[in-house]
């Protein structure tokens, strides 16, 4: 008798259940790859963060001096290490051994640790590299796979900020004097304005308009009492202001916490200080505060008598402008003086500033007044004004020198403001 055949219903039975497991197979499979390759992505980001911190912090010292590269692998290890990886639950390791230096941007087998011989006299360029070997997977070890091993790197440099702002006040180069420093002394007094030249009656003084024919005087006002000209203009361009300009010693006078007419300390901050640092001779001085030769370093010196101290020890303490009015200011009785109180509430970063190099000479023989803008400096001002000729100002450098006082937390890009640390890998 022939067998039957079963009905194909009886026949497909537990088709289904077979798909069913290989379907499982799959998206377990297809899940746990998208569920590691997350956890990688992550770690990677992290290890990312951490890489681009420790090469910013170790840039930020590649000054050129002989313990340059011992600072940046301090630096970059300290900054690099306050990271986490693995969801922030793992804390980045890195050591001296993964920093290494050059003096271009190279491929990074041409990078030296400090070890290795990097010269800290020519290094520019500071790569960080973080690892971790230890990532174990969550679902694909199923498959054959064991911890996996993930890693970053980054170079970082210094390079011009584009963000700094620049007081309208000139600084004279000195006679033949030539770029980057003009001959100007770091630590030396100088004279910010000029007598009105021969014949006195041309006008010259050095307030600096950044764009000639524009505001004028008001200009000048707003800068000074304002946060100062933010927008600077690139090198070789024409810069000048014709005039006295005898109002601006109002605004200039709020950066030391002196206040008259309209100028109040909402509007017009002042430094953290108002000390001024004059002597008989220089200025309108009726007294002298800082006994010292030139250069005379009030920025952070000593002086040879007396117990003023330097701007760096003032800021801290909040010092008021002498009661004493060692800068002679005609009228200060009319004056509202700041106290260490309202300095330390509404104080900022206002009498370290970047001002224009011009060939002053230059300037005075011209009408109406405008002359080549070929530098910036870093400057200190050293004290309040009474009248046109009184502005004083300390050389503190080349606002891109490392180090400067005058850098910033700017963006790079700019051409000659403070160096920064950016990122360039």
């Amino acid at each position: 008798m022939p067998r039957k055949t079963p009905p194909l219903r009886q026949r497909q039975r537990g088709a289904v259940a077979v798909l069913v497991g290989l379907t499982i197979f799959v998206l377990v499979g297809m899940i746990g790859l998208a569920l590691d390759l997350g956890q990688m992505f992550v770690n990677k980001t992290e290890l990312q963060n951490a890489a681009d911190a420790c090469a910013l912090a170790a840039a930020r010292e590649l000054d050129g001096n002989a313990d340059a590269l011992a600072r940046a692998d301090a630096a970059g290890v300290l900054v690099g290490n306050q990271n986490w990886a693995g969801f922030q639950n793992v804390s980045v390791t890195l050591t001296a051994a993964d920093i290494s230096y050059s003096e271009y941007l190279s491929p990074n087998s041409d990078y030296l640790t400090n070890a290795a011989g990097a010269d800290p006299a020519t290094a520019k360029y500071a790569m960080c590299k973080v690892e971790r070997t230890d990532i174990g997977v969550w679902f694909m070890s199923i498959r054959g796979f064991g911890d996996q091993t993930v890693s970053a790197y980054a170079v970082a440099t210094l390079a011009p900020s584009q963000t700094t702002c620049a007081v309208p006040i000139g600084m004279c180069k000195m006679p033949g004097g030539s770029a980057p420093g003009f001959g100007l002394v770091v630590g030396q007094w100088y004279s910010g304005k000029f007598s009105a030249g021969t014949p006195s009656t041309t006008g010259s003084y050095n307030w600096i308009d950044f764009n000639p024919g524009g505001g004028g005087a008001n200009e000048i006002r707003d800068l000074l009492s304002g946060p100062g000209q933010c927008e600077l203009p690139p090198l070789g361009s024409q810069v000048g202001q014709q005039g006295q300009i005898s109002s601006a010693t109002d605004a200039w006078n709020t950066r030391f916490g002196l206040y008259k007419g309209s100028y109040s300390i909402t509007s017009s901050p002042p430094d953290y200080t108002g000390i001024a640092y004059t002597r008989i001779g220089v200025g309108s001085s009726s007294e002298t505060t800082w006994p010292n030769p030139a250069p005379e370093n009030a920025y952070s010196g000593t002086p040879t008598s007396g117990t003023t101290a330097n701007y760096q020890a003032a800021r801290v303490a909040n010092t008021r402008y002498q009661t004493s009015n060692p800068s002679g200011i005609n009228g200060i009785n009319a004056y509202s003086i700041a106290t260490p109180a309202q300095l330390a509430q509404y104080g900022s970063l206002r009498r370290v500033a970047l001002a224009p190099i011009v060939d002053c000479q230059a300037l005075a023989g011209t009408n109406p007044q405008t002359v080549t803008l070929e530098g910036y400096a870093c400057v200190l001002m050293l004290n309040p004004i009474k009248g046109p000729d009184d502005v004083v100002m300390e050389y503190l450098g080349q606002p891109n020198d490392p180090g400067s006082p005058c850098s910033s937390f700017g963006l790079g890009g700019g051409t000659s403001g403070p160096l920064v640390p950016v990122l360039v890998q």
